[in-house]
């Protein structure tokens, strides 16, 4: 049943506005959180899994720090089994002048208490012999790791209802109406009719469908659609534990609990909400057999393909726009979404409830593509 009123109101059933109204309701916020499909059905459940801090930008560094935390929790707080594992991650450097590229980000990341790892190519031939030789080397993190992403974002789901969120899937945002520089209701359609859910605050997280909504309140948001296409190989035996990237192959891959070993690309098809997968795309992600070469003797399962939202510095949109009370965004997180959902969902609570947050998110405020000092 569509409430007439929500304190809160999160508009994407995603794993940010999942976590989002989790952790407010946790809180004792009343929330409702509103989905168009039946569920979550993009990004956060066709990724590929990845829980890292390592190579990341300092804006999001701490906040994968913090969020690699609050995955652990989750496990204990839900007692679920989402396959949630540290096992590492290692990023791959076929030049030398890559690998002291990495060990120079190994430098900034230890001063911000991440602890990684530098091997040389005797040290990937001695603790990961399934790896080509043709590399110099790789950044090792041992705490960064995995998960399911279908389990993951259905356990968060779950999280979110048992903590008294309520959840209303089928149910699509229309229009967000404003009075007075305030976000003060969001008008929905459901079942074939509309109605109107009056709120106080309303939390945007609709991945890259954010941007459309937010335009008609005059929010301009740089966001831009994007295809991240992965497939999966059949069972075989454990080949190796760590998430395993490499930027001048364009793959990272990941083998599961069950066998599976999943592949997707570093680079992405933009423009485009088309999730048909190509062959472009395939060709490109068989570039994991010069990454891992016995993964050419797997067969293909099937092929998918998730919608990203990229922004002009790939860093993600959280705050408070200055024109417009009541409206919080958290969007923009250019295939980085999934790692930091419990970190965002975290923060966004803070923002709603403290008026500040614990860890300063200054760099990701969404004034920051308009503002003239950063111009």
């Amino acid at each position: 049943m569509i409430p007439t009123f929500s304190p809160v109101i999160v508009i994407g059933g995603g794993i940010i506005g999942l976590s989002a109204a989790y952790h407010l309701a946790r809180r004792g916020v009343g929330v409702a959180l509103i989905e168009k499909a039946d569920g979550p059905v993009q990004a956060s459940v066709r990724n590929a899994g990845g829980i890292r801090a390592q190579c990341r930008s300092r804006p999001e560094r701490q906040l994968a720090m913090a969020s690699i935390e609050l995955w652990r929790q989750l496990v204990v707080d839900t007692g679920q089994d989402f396959e949630y594992r540290q096992t590492g991650n290692l990023r791959m450097a076929i030049e030398p002048s890559t690998l002291v590229s990495l060990a120079g980000e190994g430098a900034d990341e230890a001063a911000d208490g991440l602890v990684t790892e530098v091997w040389d190519a005797a040290d990937l031939r001695r603790r990961a012999p399934m790896l080509s030789r043709r590399f110099a080397g790789a950044k090792y993190c041992a705490t960064d790791g995995q998960a399911n992403p279908i389990l993951a974002t259905w356990t968060m789901l779950d999280a979110a209802r048992r903590a008294g969120a309520s959840i209303l899937n089928r149910t699509e945002a229309v229009r967000i109406e404003v009075d007075a520089g305030r976000a003060v209701a969001i008008h929905v359609r459901s079942g074939g009719s509309e109605a109107r859910i009056a709120t106080e605050t309303v939390v945007h997280a609709a991945g890259p469908w954010t941007a459309g909504l937010a335009s008609e309140i005059g929010v301009t948001l740089p966001l831009t659609p994007a295809r991240d296409a992965m497939f999966v190989t059949r069972r075989t035996e454990p080949m190796f534990a760590p998430f395993v990237s490499s930027h001048e192959l364009g793959v990272y891959t990941r083998q599961t609990a069950s066998g599976h070993v999943h592949v997707g690309a570093v680079s992405s098809v933009r423009g485009t909400y088309d999730q048909t997968v190509g062959r472009f795309e395939m060709e490109r992600l068989a570039r994991v057999t010069e990454l891992i070469p016995e993964l050419a003797a797997l067969d293909v399962l099937r092929s998918w393909a998730g919608t990203l939202d990229l922004t002009p510095d790939h860093l993600p949109v959280i705050g408070t726009p200055a024109a417009l009370a009541g409206y919080v965004l958290a969007a923009g997180f250019s295939g980085h979404g999934f790692c930091l959902g419990p970190i965002v969902g975290r923060t966004v609570a803070e923002l709603i409830v403290d008026a500040k947050t614990s860890l300063d998110v200054d760099d990701l405020h969404p004034d920051r593509f308009t503002r003239a000092d950063l111009a």
